[in-house]
């Protein structure tokens, strides 16, 4: 009787060793899975953001275009005012 219960035992543990080593490779597979969803999901808010980015560059770039062009434009006014300017201190008869 003993004999069998020796290995009745070792059967039960047998299964239980079985058992743990199934539930460990099926938590690895479902973690590996999840670190595959993860790793997607990552990468397509990295490309979005790098979408954004290249928006926001080219509108800074048209920003600094217009901003070259209204400098510009205020020089050649400031220029004309100097040129206004110096005619009146020309002109001027009190001068």
């Amino acid at each position: 009787m003993s004999t069998v219960l020796i290995v009745i035992l070792a059967v039960v543990v047998l299964a239980l060793i079985a058992l743990a080593a199934m539930t460990m490779t099926r938590k690895r597979e479902q973690s590996r899975r999840q670190g595959r969803v993860e790793a997607r999901a990552r990468d397509a808010e990295a490309g979005r953001r790098f979408e954004r980015a290249e928006e926001l560059e080219a509108e800074a770039r048209r920003f600094q275009a217009e901003a070259d062009r209204r400098a510009d434009a205020a020089r050649a006014e400031r220029g004309a005012a100097e040129e206004h300017a110096e005619r009146a201190r020309d002109v001027d008869p009190d001068r």
